[in-house]
């Protein structure tokens, strides 16, 4: 991709600084990735150090439950309640309960039947399962291994999750089973954040999804963090919460992995001292690219200041001023510069002079044509559209007038005709008395030439009109005239001698253009087309006239009126159309009663409809009159006609 720039001092400046930003660029970009994984390593280092730092308080804090609970099963008084009714037992439990203050409960199950006794967390409760049921039937399989039977897992527990260690309560047999356990929640997680440098926080899954049992994390955070944590993938993953980025550490507390420790510290925190260094860098590089900004402007102005000054010469020599000269004191390279930059101006001159005289005698595209490649006789086979007009009756219109007053008139009628036909990228070849022979789709190739040369033809009968009226304005007669349209392979060159030359066009697509302009006095159609034009033309709704051979032509060739374009045709103008060619076709099979019956109903459908001529149904009644009364002896549905 090339990057463009209006002034040259911008082009210098960039094309210099450009490699330059691209390598401080990807140096500060390294640097910054550099110093983001880097750390994000220190924060991972750093959180599995607390993962296990936790995991160890949690479990200093069971080993602590579970000597209290020892204690517990050797307490002679204990042993007397629990032999007792339940509520003393329970008061005694009470009694040690708050004496631990690492526990928040302790329950006591019948080691028999797995019936909870007392539950100090629940005193209501009696006689029933307790959830913890799993981690007693661990500490029996342990008993029953000859281990010692103790067991410890983090907990659901009436939607909070605790830490629950199980031990046997001997008296002096298995008597029962004790639980001690403590909760997981905000009170523990704050405790913890003081030994490390991360926020901690406890999620656990019940009935309702992830939920937080404690947090050191904002309050206004925490359902960020419930929705960021249920969308991460492993136990690593960068948080997004209130704009800010977390590297955080989850850790399952237990087997079933619904309660978990997350453990975060913020990216951006970690990063502020490598920030203060790549502010440092983003400084010095400024200052730098400043200093070096100032250098190339100093540099270039020297060579900025001869380029204004050529570009206005320039701009003076765009708009016809070849006269004034570019004076640069240089004697380098821009001196020679200006010097054959007023050469080029001075040939510029001499040459529009030329192309203004070339282009009053020829086409503007035929002088470009010719003053673009060196000139030689010759030509090319090309698919072209050509145009003839011509005013019909004009010898009448010349009659009692002077010489001067029909090459006025005429001066008028070429100048609309030029104008249309150019406007409608046509190429006016040449004037035949008052005639005119146009080009579409040569010198210059167009694909649209047929499309553009009936445009031209409908555009001309408007202007027509509207010269017309200054005609009669002046005591003039109006003028009236034919247009013949044909698209074919012709050639086109320049043809004559060495010493003379015309580009022009040449070949049967020629003439028979010219044949079709002939036409008109028959049809008294205003533009006669060939089927060659109307296929390469199908934006426009077409009236078929009649399927002719013309003078000098073996071939038949269906000719049609354009009236104008399809999609802005009525409904009624287009179902006229269609019944015209039903008449054509009986026409053409020499069905002349049913022909004649066609040409009626098409006379009545047509009658209401400006865009068609009735001299067209006086024709064909005509032909069917006499066709009728005195057959032809071979027909064949052509015309021919034995004049032009």
């Amino acid at each position: 991709m090339t990057l463009q720039f209006q002034s040259f001092q911008t082009r210098l400046l960039v094309y210099l600084l450009l490699p330059l930003l691209l390598v401080l660029s990807a140096i500060y970009i390294a640097v910054d990735r550099a110093n983001t994984n880097n750390a994000s390593a220190i924060i991972q280092r750093d959180l599995e150090i607390g993962v296990t730092n936790f995991n160890a308080a949690i479990e200093n804090r069971n080993d602590n439950l579970a000597i209290a609970g020892e204690a517990l099963t050797g307490d002679y008084a204990f042993r007397q309640a629990y032999n007792t009714d339940r509520l003393t037992l329970l008061s005694a439990m009470n009694n040690l309960l708050g004496r631990l203050t690492t526990a928040d409960f302790i329950a006591m199950v019948d080691a028999d039947t797995h019936q909870l006794r007392v539950d100090t967390r629940r005193p209501q409760l009696q006689s029933v399962v307790p959830e913890w049921l799993p981690l007693l039937t661990a500490a029996e399989a342990l008993d029953n291994k000859g281990e010692f039977p103790e067991a410890s897992d983090a907990i659901v527990l009436d939607g909070h999750p605790y830490h629950v260690t199980v031990l046997p309560f001997l008296n002096p047999d298995l008597t029962g089973w004790i639980a001690i356990g403590f909760e997981i929640g905000d009170s523990f997680t704050e405790d913890f954040k003081k030994s490390v440098s991360a926020d901690v926080s406890v999620l656990f899954k019940d009935d309702h999804g992830w939920r937080i049992s404690g947090s050191t994390m904002p309050e206004q955070m925490q359902p960020q963090l419930i929705a960021a944590f249920q969308s991460s993938s492993g136990p690593y993953s960068l948080l997004r919460l209130d704009a800010t980025d977390f590297v955080s550490l989850a850790n399952p507390l237990n087997k079933d992995g619904n309660v978990q420790v997350l453990l975060q510290r913020s990216l951006a925190a970690q990063l502020q001292p490598f920030n203060a260094l790549q502010q440092r860098l983003f400084t010095i590089f400024a200052v730098g690219l400043s200093v070096l900004v100032a250098s190339l402007m100093l540099l270039s102005r020297n060579v900025i200041n001869p380029l204004q000054l050529l570009t206005r010469g320039a701009r003076r020599i765009a708009a016809g001023d070849y006269q004034q000269q570019v004076t640069i004191p240089h004697k380098d390279e821009i001196g020679e510069l200006a010097t054959a930059f007023n050469a080029m101006a001075t040939g510029l001159a001499e040459k529009e002079k030329v192309r203004s005289l070339l282009g009053k005698v020829v086409s503007p595209a035929i002088a470009n044509e010719l003053l673009s490649k060196q000139l030689e006789l010759g030509g090319e086979e090309r698919e072209v559209t050509v145009l003839f007009t011509d005013v019909r009756e004009f010898t009448a219109l010349c009659e009692g007038r002077s010489p001067k007053e029909i090459l006025a008139l005429l001066n008028d009628y070429f100048t609309m005709l030029s104008t249309v036909i150019e406007a409608h990228d046509g190429v006016v070849d040449k004037y035949i008395g008052d005639a005119v022979m146009a080009l579409f789709g040569a010198p210059v190739r167009d694909s649209a030439a047929p499309t553009q040369a009936i445009r031209a033809a409908l555009a001309i009968k408007p202007a027509l009109a509207a010269l017309n009226e200054v005609f009669i304005a002046r005591g003039l007669k109006p003028l009236a005239m034919g247009i013949g349209i044909n698209t074919d392979r012709v050639v086109v060159g320049n043809m004559g001698s060495q010493s003379r030359m015309n580009y022009t066009a040449i070949g049967n697509g020629v003439n028979l253009a010219s044949r079709l302009e002939g036409l008109h006095k028959r049809y008294r159609a205003a533009v006669i087309v060939s089927a060659s034009t109307a296929a390469a033309a199908p934006l426009f709704l077409y009236l078929p006239l009649d399927l002719v051979r013309v003078k000098g032509k073996q071939e038949p060739v269906r000719v049609f009126e354009p009236l104008g374009e399809r999609e802005a045709a009525r409904p009624a103008l287009i179902e006229a159309v269609t019944l015209f060619e039903n008449f054509l076709q009986l026409w053409q099979a020499g069905r002349w009663q049913a022909a004649a019956a066609a040409l009626d109903y098409y006379a009545h459908a047509s009658a209401l409809l400006p865009e068609l001529d009735n001299d067209l149904i006086a024709l064909y009644q005509h032909r069917l009159q006499q066709f009728t009364q005195s057959p032809p002896s071979a027909w064949d549905g052509v015309f021919t006609y034995d004049e032009k």
